[in-house]
């Protein structure tokens, strides 16, 4: 069966659908799940690894499956839509808001997710094109949030600033 699978995908030729992302080099697994849960087969075609869109009986590819490598923890935030420059951003609820700082990349946007959350605040992550987002929030008043902003300001955000969506 998964050498039925993996020869279909390979005929596909430069229709074979390839995953969301590279597994990590250190990945020795036959097979992978990528981040938008479809699955993938190792495969060695002239001496470099390929993987070939894992396909069930009926040919479909096999998707909606749990991703083999968990999302980092900056991406696992709940997310809110992009918003014009200058707008309010379109948070969940009402309440106050600390912007942290834009980002680009994950390392260090995970580092300050898994810190700033061991210490019981709350973050939302908003996308864009080229960079996300971190606020910290809700607070419930603007006390609190300035005493929020005050901390987090001494923790490495000198730029944080408050937000309030009415």
């Amino acid at each position: 069966m998964i050498l039925r699978a993996l020869c279909v995908t390979m005929a596909a030729g430069s229709a074979m659908a390839q995953p969301a992302e590279t597994p990590p080099a250190e990945f020795d697994g036959a097979s992978y799940v990528d981040s938008a849960g479809c699955a993938f087969q190792r495969a060695e075609l002239d001496g470099k690894t390929v993987w070939a869109q894992w396909l069930d009986g009926a040919g479909a590819p096999r998707c909606g499956l749990e991703p083999t490598v968990p999302q980092s923890a900056s991406e696992a935030l709940p997310r809110i839509p992009p918003s014009r420059a200058g707008a309010i951003p379109d948070f969940p609820v009402s309440g106050f808001y600390v912007q942290l700082g834009a980002f680009t990349g994950t390392r260090r946007a995970d580092r300050i997710t898994t810190d700033l959350t061991g210490l019981g605040y709350s973050l939302l992550r908003q996308d864009f094109p080229r960079l996300f987002v971190l606020f910290a929030g809700p607070f419930p008043d603007a006390q609190t949030a300035s005493d929020a902003r005050i901390d987090l300001r001494g923790r490495g955000f000198p730029d944080a600033f408050l937000r309030e969506k009415p």
